[in-house]
């Protein structure tokens, strides 16, 4: 015999069924305005060693987004800053801050912790916090040393926090974290930790000497300055006064490349070296000869400090002409040479001599470049 169940008995029980399928779960519950993410929140380093931490900031609304970002809770004696203190962000969209952390020499065994916040910058509620921690300790054994097998995770930034290159897939494939013009993922997409013999040169200076001394699981940020990096340094010795004859031959390709014209008999152009004028006086098939016009007392920059034509004299060494040249340079002055950024290293009464990068179009070997590097494992 069926007995018919009353209006609020069937009400009821409809709703325990939904609610044993899911049905009725109720709002789902708000998130957080922001959301931090590091992509690494735990690191192991020694005392004196400096660390830095990538953290992802979310924006979880559905609107354009400020966020302040600070850091609270920074251990005594030590010092922690961020790469940027103030975030735009899009609807649901994300950015990296980079905390970069010096610990002190004589910091004890222990693991510290470093608050990274981050809030709305229209809302009076406290936004979102993370901890980040230093995990100090005193490398075990085995440790880096010269003829070590080492392997080793790393990612390397420019002081504008773009990434150049990295073996951390959560880095390299995250589109919202910045990448230098230069940057490229690794064939296949295949991220993998970096191996090298330390002490064979194959990886720069800087890179090799600054692993030494790290333990397995350690993390450390290294600075690598160019002279230590990609930067190849040649030196050049200037005479204070240079003689140059007034007559010279180029060939066609030579004065195409030099002026950026075609030659023609008759035509003058600016030399861009000097600065002065040049006609041109012979033109054959293969060979063009040329004139230089400077004027007495002509001043031009061509070292980055004054030069000034003390001489022009057109009937001497043999019909071929002398033009002389005094420089000035003086010390702590900014040099170049053929148009790259130089160094004056030696000032002497007749000489002067300039250290300059060969390697200038290389972006990367003209900049302060920074690796964070934790090894993985040591043979």
């Amino acid at each position: 015999m069926t007995r018919e169940l009353g209006p609020g008995a069937a009400l009821a029980l409809a709703a325990a069924i939904l609610l044993s399928a899911g049905c009725l779960n109720g709002p789902a519950p708000e998130q957080p305005p922001v959301q931090i993410s590091p992509i690494e929140g735990s690191l192991t380093a020694s005392a004196g060693d400096n660390v830095t931490f990538i953290a992802l900031l979310k924006n979880n609304r559905n609107a354009q987004e400020v966020l302040n970002a600070s850091l609270e809770s920074t251990p005594g004696g030590w010092s922690a800053s961020l790469s940027n203190g103030t975030l735009e962000l899009g609807p649901r969209a994300r950015r990296p801050v980079f905390v970069m952390v010096s610990i002190p020499e004589g910091a004890a065994p222990g693991s510290y912790g470093i608050v990274l916040r981050a809030k709305p910058t229209l809302e009076s509620g406290p936004g979102a916090s993370r901890s980040l921690t230093v995990r100090v300790e005193e490398p075990g054994e085995p440790i880096v040393a010269q003829g070590s097998r080492v392997k080793v995770d790393y990612t390397g930034y420019l002081g504008t926090f773009d990434v150049f290159d990295t073996s951390v897939r959560a880095v390299g494939s995250d589109i919202y974290i910045p990448k230098s013009s230069g940057f490229s993922p690794p064939a296949l997409n295949r991220y993998e930790p970096l191996s090298f013999t330390v002490g064979e040169g194959k990886m720069v200076a800087g890179f090799e000497r600054g692993v030494l001394g790290m333990g397995l699981k350690q993390t450390r940020t290294l600075t690598v300055e160019p002279r230590d990096g990609y930067g190849k340094f040649e030196r050049v010795r200037v005479p204070l006064t240079e003689s140059f004859p007034m007559f010279r031959q180029l060939t066609r390709l030579n004065f195409t490349s030099t002026y950026g014209e075609e030659p023609a008999l008759n035509k003058v152009v600016l030399e861009p070296y000097w600065g002065w004028r040049v006609q041109v006086v012979n033109v054959t098939p293969e060979l063009v000869t040329v004139l230089s016009l400077p004027e007495p007392n002509q001043t031009s920059t061509p070292y980055g400090w004054e030069s000034r034509v003390m001489e022009v004299n057109g009937s001497a060494d043999g019909g071929r002409g002398r033009v002389v040249v005094r420089h000035y340079p003086s010390a702590g002055a900014n040099a170049t040479y053929r148009g790259v950024r130089a160094e004056l290293v030696e000032l002497t009464a007749d000489h002067a001599e300039l250290e300059y990068n060969t390697n200038a179009s290389n972006p990367l070997a003209t900049q302060t470049l920074y690796f964070i590097v934790k090894v993985v494992s040591i043979t």
